[in-house]
């Protein structure tokens, strides 16, 4: 396996086992582990100067998430991407987002719009070949809105279930992609700032959607990326 350079990791506040899930996670999500390419826990852990046992942790975490295939006595490997499992992360993301924004525009409005308001200004800063940043940013929206209902749990799980969906995001993520988000974002913010409710659950909807509608431009034009029934699971 040639070596990787991972996304910088913020100072580990948790186990060794989580600096490397977290390092191994974003390094699929950014696509610097593609489908069908091999790891090892040798290798990972020499590149991360960890011993073998939190690598095999988070080896069997990221398994769990459907990224790695784990197969004894032969090469494990990054898996395609499930377009069922799209599907399903969407629905799951949805379901709990909307509710999030629901609970978070019954409390401290202005708290709230301070914190998405900083938030895209950081999003307008960032540089155009940066798409892993500007992924870092996206989420951190998100996350703020979860984070204000009052239930910080919920991104933890809405994290976990879109684990090939943020793969679909990454990959579609191009700067003229990049300012159709902050028009996304804006939306949000603006009706949110406006206490319209329904407006606000209706653009945060239409967000979260957008990527179904490249989906299929995506699965032809990187076949080799997505699992063999990718076609027929399309939308």
């Amino acid at each position: 396996m040639n070596a990787i350079v991972f996304d910088p990791i913020d100072a580990p506040t948790g186990s060794a086992t989580d600096t490397v899930f977290d390092a191994l996670y974003d390094a699929i999500v950014h696509a610097k582990l593609p489908p069908g390419a091999r790891v090892s826990e040798q290798d990972i852990a020499k590149q991360l100067a960890v011993s073998r046992q939190p690598v095999r942790d988070a080896f069997f975490r990221l398994s769990n998430l459907g990224f790695l295939a784990i197969r004894p006595q032969r090469a494990t490997l990054i898996t395609p991407i499930s377009v069922q499992a799209v599907k399903d992360a969407m629905f799951t993301r949805t379901a709990l987002e909307v509710e999030s924004l629901r609970v978070a525009m019954t409390k401290d409005l202005a708290k709230l719009i301070d914190a998405l308001t900083h938030n895209l200004s950081e999003q307008r800063t960032c540089q155009p070949n940066d798409a892993a940043g500007f992924h870092i940013l996206d989420e951190a929206f998100h996350e703020i809105i979860c984070a204000h209902s009052g239930h910080t749990h919920v991104w933890s799980l809405i994290r976990a279930q879109k684990a090939h969906l943020d793969r679909i995001r990454f990959l579609t993520l191009s700067h003229e992609r990049y300012k159709e988000v902050i028009l996304e974002h804006d939306r949000i913010l603006d009706a949110i700032a406006n206490a319209d409710a329904a407006k606000a659950e209706a653009e945060l909807r239409h967000h979260i959607s957008a990527v179904m509608n490249t989906l299929p431009d995506i699965v032809a034009a990187r076949p080799t990326y997505f699992d063999p029934n990718a076609k027929d699971a399309l939308p």
